[in-house]
């Protein structure tokens, strides 16, 4: 009993007691919330701050590249016009029609055949 008081006395022995009252001290700590002390940022933002910086006079003093000019349109093609005038005919196609067939319905329509 002596020595159970002694070692008591210490800190040696842990009682019961005093963990009790630490694990009640500590729980309104522990869930209390942890709050930020600034917002992070997003998107765009976040980007911008880490993206990759010129340092090198190099790659401050660069130029654009220099591409040749794009050739000037020349307006729609129109296939199977000669005068530039537009034919619009009108027929019916079935998933048996070959090439022929086709060629032969257009004919009938009155458009000039491909090729032609």
């Amino acid at each position: 009993m002596l020595l159970a008081v002694l070692l008591a006395s210490a800190g040696l022995i842990l009682s019961p007691r005093p963990l009790e009252m630490h694990a009640v001290a500590a729980a309104p700590r522990a869930l209390a919330p942890a709050m930020a002390h600034h917002v992070n940022d997003k998107g765009a933002k976040k980007h911008n701050s880490c993206r990759p910086r010129k340092s090198r006079p190099s790659d401050r003093n660069r130029t654009p590249p220099s591409y040749p000019p794009l050739p000037e349109p020349t307006g729609p093609v129109l296939i199977g016009s000669s005068e530039g005038r537009i034919e619009t005919v009108t027929i019916s196609v079935s998933p048996g029609d070959d090439a022929a067939a086709l060629k032969a319905k257009l004919t009938a329509a009155g458009a000039a055949g491909p090729g032609e």
